[in-house]
């Protein structure tokens, strides 16, 4: 595999397939996001020995709740800056950063995330540390899985994310 086939491999796992729970008055099921996260992974890559790469750059792309319109982060936008450690020789890779979703109104949520596992698919977990408008006082650590569906000959990817599914 060429190292602009696998720049962003098992990263688009991650990012961001998570469920997304506020916490305050309403009970924690009505703000859990369960849905998908479709992102383009954009970013360089560097082979730091034969087999093995490092790529950093962002995901983004958007979520759709699977409850639809008036649902928690529908629709909205996420952004999330990242690290993948792809090991071809083990056929592993481990990945983190951080991701930003904002809603058409301009309110967002900032969470931490992680994942490992097999290049291409990886689980993890993300965790909220903010939030602004209506999330703010998010919090919690919540599942998610990522996968890179295309590798572009140019080095970037394609992919997405389940949240909570």
């Amino acid at each position: 595999m060429s190292t602009s086939g696998i720049r962003c491999s098992g990263i688009g796992a991650l990012l961001l397939a998570a469920g997304m729970t506020v916490s305050g008055t309403a009970a924690a099921d009505q703000w859990k996001a369960v849905g998908f996260f479709g992102w383009f992974g954009v970013g360089k890559v560097m082979e730091v020995e034969k087999g093995h790469y490092y790529w950093t750059g962002e995901f983004s792309g958007t979520f759709q709740n699977d409850k639809g319109a008036g649902s928690v982060f529908h629709m909205s936008g996420v952004r999330c800056p990242a690290y993948n450690d792809i090991n071809l020789n083990t056929g592993k890779a481990s990945a983190a950063g951080y991701c930003v979703v904002k809603d058409a109104n301009g309110d967002q949520a900032t969470m931490t995330w992680t994942v490992q596992g097999p290049v291409g698919r990886t689980a993890g977990t993300y965790t909220f540390t903010s939030g602004t408008g209506k999330y703010q006082g998010i919090s919690g650590t919540y599942p998610f899985v990522g996968v890179t569906e295309v590798n572009w000959a140019d080095g970037m990817a394609t992919g997405y994310s389940t949240w909570n599914r």
